[in-house]
C-alpha cells in the first residue's frame, strides 16, 4: 500500500496546512501552535484558522480510507463555529466521522487549547469520488 503523502499533488511542506502551521498527530488529530498571524483584531484566533483545521483533519481522515479503493475525498460543505477565545497556547483539533456515505462522509470536529475547554466546533462533509484519472488529493 502506498504512503498517503504518495497521493498528494503538491508536497505537504507546500501546502496551506504547512502555511499556517498545522501539525498531524493522526489523520484525524491535529495541532497548531498559536502565532501573531493567526490573531485578528480583538487579539484572538482568526474563525479560518479553526475552519482550516476542521476541514484538513476530515479531509486527510477520509483519504486514508478512500484513496486505496481509487476513490479521493474533497471538501463539500463545512460549518464551523467559534465558542470561545484563545490568544496563546496550542489548539488541538480532533475529528470524529459521524456518517460514511457511498458519496459523502459527515465529521464532527471539536478544536480547543491544549487541556483546556473547546473553543470551536465544525461539521464538516467529505464528498468521496472516483479518481477518473487524477493523480491525487
Amino acid at each position: 500500500m502506498s504512503r498517503l503523502e504518495d497521493n498528494f499533488v503538491i508536497p505537504f511542506e507546500r501546502s496551506f496546512d504547512a502555511h499556517y502551521g498545522l501539525e498531524y498527530v493522526s489523520p484525524t488529530q491535529g495541532r497548531v501552535v498559536i502565532r501573531a498571524d493567526h490573531l485578528g483584531v480583538d487579539g484572538t484566533v482568526v474563525s479560518g484558522v479553526y475552519a482550516a483545521m476542521a476541514e484538513s483533519i476530515a479531509s486527510t481522515g477520509t483519504a486514508v480510507e478512500v484513496l486505496p479503493q481509487g476513490l479521493f475525498p474533497s471538501g463539500l460543505s463545512n460549518s464551523t463555529h467559534v465558542v470561545g477565545d484563545a490568544r496563546e497556547g496550542v489548539l488541538e483539533a480532533t475529528a470524529r466521522c459521524r456518517a460514511r456515505g457511498a458519496l459523502e462522509w459527515l465529521w464532527d470536529v471539536e478544536i480547543g487549547l491544549a487541556g483546556g475547554e473547546r473553543t470551536a466546533f465544525a461539521t464538516v462533509a467529505i464528498a468521496v469520488r472516483p479518481m477518473r484519472g487524477k493523480k491525487g488529493v
